[in-house]
């Protein structure tokens, strides 16, 4: 009997992201896929089954020792795919295929609202050129802004997974936050400095109307912040962390996590938070938005994006009803467990790897 084919495929990154790379070795080691990493030797990879090849730094959309090196890695395997997770590496997979016979299939990676800029020609070396088979968007909100620009046969996508197992160790050696006494405790994870849209005065307007009631409230902020922010904030009842390694210790401590910002792409820190059992009030916003249940079954409550005094009413709704908080606590665990599933992550790939896999000329012709 002949042994079915499986895709190869040349994971090109210039740095570790945990989650795909998890991913990819699921793949690997399930004999779904033959992965290859191609990375610079200064990126910080583990150890395991999967295959590396190093290669000069991704430094731009036109790094020429890269799309050299590239090149010659590509004639040497004949990958059936190659998989670029940013726009620089995407360029790079374009340049180094360029007049190749029966070239791989490039698919790139999309986790990001930025607004694409049709008339500028580096999109034209990455994101929309025609070459690029397909483009995996982490929300449905970035899959359908695309949709403009590229046939949306080209586009789909899932959120990142997450699982309760990477929180354990929070759990298990949480932080103590706020002050004995406090009616709410507010948590709040993420770098802010030269970052306005991240919209942290918001949350501080917020947590000023919360103590203008009389409610004993704290908010902690972990995070490099403004240096204005910092100084304007009442220091009663806001307390500034910086960056920590430890950050996610933060989340199980907290009644609510908020994440006031005006634009952001597919927050992790929320997967964080409903996976601690923090119920959340975010933004509702494109990409944030996607990340939490609501209606029958909330996890959590999304705001007008720059309405402090909302985001105020929502946070106080959770923190000061026990029953409600415990409810959406168990909703968030429940949201994490059924549509974050690394399993359902990995099948994705696998079913989009065999379809372009199949449909190039490579494959085609080996």
């Amino acid at each position: 009997m002949t042994k079915a084919r499986i895709p190869k495929v040349l994971l090109l990154s210039h740095d570790c992201d945990l989650v795909l790379y998890q991913t990819f070795k699921a793949l690997n080691d399930n004999g779904k896929a033959e992965i290859t990493i191609v990375a610079p030797d200064e990126a910080v990879l583990p150890v395991d089954s999967m295959k590396r090849v190093a290669m000069p730094a991704i430094k731009s959309k036109f790094t020429l020792k890269a799309i050299c090196k590239l090149r010659h890695v590509i004639k040497a395997l004949r990958p059936d795919i190659i998989f670029a997770v940013s726009t620089s590496a995407l360029s790079t997979a374009i340049q180094a295929t360029r007049c190749m016979r029966h070239a791989p299939a490039i698919v790139g990676y999309r986790g990001t609202q930025a607004r694409v800029h049709p008339f500028d020609p580096t999109y034209r070396m990455a994101l929309l050129n025609k070459r690029v088979a397909h483009i995996v968007c982490e929300t449905p909100d970035i899959c359908q802004y695309l949709s403009g620009y590229i046939p949306a046969e080209k586009l789909s996508g899932r959120p990142k997974p997450f699982m309760r197992q990477w929180v354990q160790n929070a759990m298990a050696h949480p932080v103590a936050i706020g002050k004995e006494g406090d009616q709410i405790k507010i948590i709040y994870i993420g770098i802010t400095k030269g970052r306005p849209h991240k919209g942290l005065p918001i949350l501080l307007k917020a947590a000023e109307i919360l103590a203008d009631e009389g409610l004993k409230i704290s908010l902690t902020v972990v995070g490099d912040a403004e240096p204005h922010d910092i100084q304007s904030a009442p220091q009663d009842i806001v307390t500034f962390t910086g960056n920590r390694p430890d950050a996610m210790h933060y989340l199980p401590g907290a009644d609510v996590f908020a994440l006031p910002s005006l634009r952001d792409a597919s927050p992790r820190v929320i997967r964080e938070a409903q996976a601690c059992g923090v119920p959340c009030v975010v933004s509702d916003i494109p990409g944030a938005r996607d990340l939490i249940t609501t209606g029958n079954d909330p996890g959590g409550i999304l705001v007008p994006p720059g309405d402090a005094q909302a985001m105020a009413q929502a946070i106080k709704d959770i923190a000061l009803d026990p029953e409600v908080r415990a409810r959406m606590s168990a909703a968030a665990l429940r949201n994490i467990d059924d549509n974050y599933a690394m399993a359902d992550y990995v099948e994705y790939f696998d079913n989009l790897f065999r379809k372009i896999a199949g449909q190039s000329g490579r494959w085609k012709n080996n």
